[in-house]
């Protein structure tokens, strides 16, 4: 069917009417936001509906709103998507007109109810001025309609007399490994004639930069200085590799591709995955995952910051080159949906072009991706251009396996116009490079088990005192814990094929039982009471988010609303030293900032009495507040541009800083006798755990942040995803979510038919 324009002022009455609906009375963030959104949309101003435009006005963050960091517009996009659902299914079921918000998208959508019957097709993308019904029309409309199947009959006759109609015969691509070794050998990168591969590996217990013919033989060891030197990445004109060293303060550096001692050269003190511009020129770079990407040349001039009109609107993932040299395409972070985006934008800045799946080709990939329960996390980033500029090759990851897609694309308007899954191995196919001429995909095949590592701790000296050992199972990707004083029980947040999940684990015996399976919610990490035998976290379903904080007893193994709370508060941190209340997360409606509140689990009080902000303020994003044993203090994550500790007397004063502000730290706790908090912090290349020793009496940090764990192999790390990270520790231990990572190189040719 044909879509039915919908006049402007039908939209406006149907936005009105929503807007003074019951459900949406209260909800002030979801008012404003569908406001702005229709109203840019009808007024024909779709390019302001961005993700920075819709939070820094109309959700009020201001200029300074960063959507790399604050996840406000994502998070409340898809409670209005939500409340839209229950408003159409009981306010507004006799509604003539529908509003939408499709998956993915900032730009809704509005369907004539009374002539459509709600299919995709008849969905109605922009508003128009209403076509006039004339006598006749619709005999009209079955006369043109006629005349079209008629059209495709006869097409369809002269094509079977003219042509044989024979299937398309399926692409055959050879799959070759090129590398046999034990450990990961990774990142591979090919030679400007396509007859040699530079990669990592860790032969020797030491990450160095090796070269092999892909038609066989040994490879050759480039890299033989002190520390790690992987990501690589051969210059075009085939003079140079680029590629991060730990070496010292770590960096990024170049040295002759046939090798040359002392040759080495450091062209950026800081920085990770370089990428040569087309003319060998120029190095692109990024800081981190989520993080600023840069360009720097060869000339010895500072680094340059890039892709600023797209991060001021998205988080950028990860950068590369756009084969013309004239621009960058960065891929594009949403939570929201499966679908891949990306944004092209020019080296010197400019209007940037974003490359958005169209309908058909999103249910190609939703078809793969569709799973049932809870959505899965994904923790992809690589990509590349093929040297046509006509696809674009990318990894994606989709019920617990990640493989390789081909995206081909519009030369001119970068829009996507077919895309085909390349691999399908079970395992993750990733560190994706592809060939001078267009026609092989070099990967890494990698297998990875991310399990609950227990070391024997020190907390007062902050000191590992003995080797660890894993003691979570191989199938559940443990990515958050949280253990009981006692040492006893383990909770476990993480990942199991593909779906997000939440277990109980008896540390004694190894024994995992899974919290609510079988239903529809999403659970948070929970955090134990004192004593062991209980449990708090958020429970929320899946098809509303709405959600409520429930406390898990060890006794009969059911969840207890705390019905004092009605409000959606936001994850469980930690719990009162009584027993009596627990710390968590709550958004303000007014100011749109994270703030810790303190909730009473007493039944007899009502919500405003069991209900109390404790920290708060309008520039500051809080979150994961941990109270001291004895009670006394209160640490926590503030966040305005990069991640900072901070304390706080429980009963309240003035912020003490406890971290600088200049390098990220997250997840702060208390050691057990309040002496010593500790952290991660992504810092030299790695994550790690840190600790910095804290004067209860001075109130003040003692001396500067110390390292307490050294992983510093890609082999064996904690997560680099540390938002997503949480460790515990305890009386004489420290658990810590450790990723064990081995893959070996594999070629697919003929990937460009």
């Amino acid at each position: 069917m044909q879509a039915t324009p919908i006049s402007t002022q039908s939209i406006r009455e149907q936005l009105n009417k929503i807007l003074a609906s019951s459900l949406f009375a209260n909800a002030d963030r979801s008012r404003a936001l569908l406001k702005f959104v229709v109203e840019q949309t009808v007024d024909e101003r779709r390019d302001r509906v961005k993700e920075y435009t819709v939070g820094a006005e109309a959700l009020g963050r201001g200029e300074s709103f960063d959507p790399r960091t604050d996840t406000i517009v994502r998070a409340e996009a898809s409670r209005l998507r939500s409340r839209l659902e229950r408003y159409y299914a009981d306010e507004g079921k006799a509604d003539p007109v529908e509003i939408t918000l499709p998956k993915g998208s900032y730009i809704p959508q509005f369907l004539d109810r009374k002539i459509c019957s709600g299919s995709p097709e008849e969905t109605v993308n922009t508003p128009e001025k209403p076509v006039s019904a004339r006598s006749g029309s619709r005999g009209y409309r079955w006369i043109t309609v006629a005349a079209v199947v008629v059209v495709a009959v006869v097409s369809a006759f002269w094509s079977i007399l003219h042509h044989r109609i024979v299937p398309a015969p399926a692409v055959q691509r050879a799959l070759t490994r090129l590398t046999f070794d034990d450990g990961l050998q990774t990142g591979a990168t090919w030679s400007p004639d396509g007859r040699f591969i530079a990669y990592s590996s860790g032969r020797g217990g030491q990450f160095n930069i090796w070269i092999q013919q892909i038609s066989g033989g040994d490879p050759i060891q480039i890299t033989k200085r002190p520390g790690h030197n992987w990501q690589p990445d051969w210059s075009p004109d085939g003079k140079y590799l680029a590629y991060r060293s730990e070496e010292g303060e770590g960096g990024i550096y170049i040295t002759p591709a046939l090798g040359g001692m002392g040759q080495q050269r450091k062209i950026a003190s800081f920085g990770f995955y370089p990428h040569w511009s087309p003319d060998s020129s120029q190095i692109l770079f990024q800081t981190s995952l989520f993080n600023k990407v840069y360009v720097v040349g060869l000339d010895g001039s500072p680094p340059r910051e890039v892709l600023t009109e797209t991060e001021r609107h998205h988080r950028v993932v990860s950068a590369a080159w756009h084969p013309d040299g004239k621009r960058i395409t960065a891929w594009i972070f949403d939570s929201d949906t499966p679908i891949p985006n990306f944004s092209t934008e020019p080296v010197d800045g400019g209007p940037a072009i974003e490359s958005r799946f169209p309908p058909e080709l999103q249910k190609q990939i939703e078809a793969v991706a569709r799973a049932p329960g809870i959505a899965e996390w994904r923790m992809d980033f690589r990509f590349a251009w093929a040297p046509s500029g006509k696809d674009l090759y990318f990894e994606r990851t989709f019920r617990g396996a990640r493989n390789v897609w081909r995206m081909t694309v519009h030369p001119v308007t970068l829009q996507p116009t077919k895309v085909e899954r390349l691999t399908t191995s079970p395992g993750l196919d990733t560190e994706l490079s592809i060939s001078p001429d267009g026609s092989k995909l070099a990967f890494t095949s990698e297998r990875q088990q991310i399990r609950a590592w227990t070391f024997p701790f020190d907390a007062r000296h902050g000191h590992i005192t003995g080797p660890g050992q894993p003691v979570t199972s191989t199938g559940i990707e443990a990515w958050a814990l949280s253990l009981s004083r006692d040492g006893k029980r383990l909770g476990v947040r993480g990942n199991r094929a593909g779906q997000m999940g939440t277990w109980e684990t008896s540390v004694p015996n190894g024994r995992e039982e899974p919290l609510g399976s079988g239903d529809y919610y999403w659970r948070g990490l929970p955090i134990w009471s004192p004593d062991g035998k209980r449990a708090a976290y958020t429970r929320r379903q899946t098809s509303s988010d709405k959600g409520q904080v429930v406390v898990w007893s060890s006794n009969n193994r059911n969840e207890d609303p705390v019905r004092a709370v009605s409000s959606a508060f936001g994850p469980v941190c930690d719990w009162s030293p009584d027993g009596k209340s627990v710390l968590a997360d709550n958004e303000n409606d007014r100011t749109n900032r994270s703030e810790i509140w303190q909730l009473s689990l007493d039944p007899s009080l009502s919500e405003k009495s069991a209900a109390h902000k404790i920290v708060a303020d309008p520039n500051y994003d809080l979150w994961q507040a941990h109270v001291s044993r004895d009670g006394r203090w209160i640490v926590f994550e503030g966040l305005r541009s990069l991640p900072t500790i901070y304390t706080i007397p429980v009963g309240g004063g003035p912020w003490i800083q406890i971290t600088d502000g200049k390098q990220s730290a997250f997840k702060p706790r208390w050691s057990p006798d309040g002496k010593t908090i500790y952290f991660l912090s992504w810092r030299k290349g790695f994550s790690n755990l840190w600790g910095v020793h804290f004067d209860p009496v001075k109130r003040r940090p003692l001396g500067e942040p110390f390292q307490v764990t050294s992983f510093e192999t890609p082999t064996l790390m904690i997560p680099s995803h540390l938002p997503t990270v949480e460790f515990s520790l305890t009386d004489g231990r420290l658990l810590l979510p450790v990723a064990q990572t081995s893959g070996n190189i594999w070629i697919l040719d003929n990937v460009h038919r």
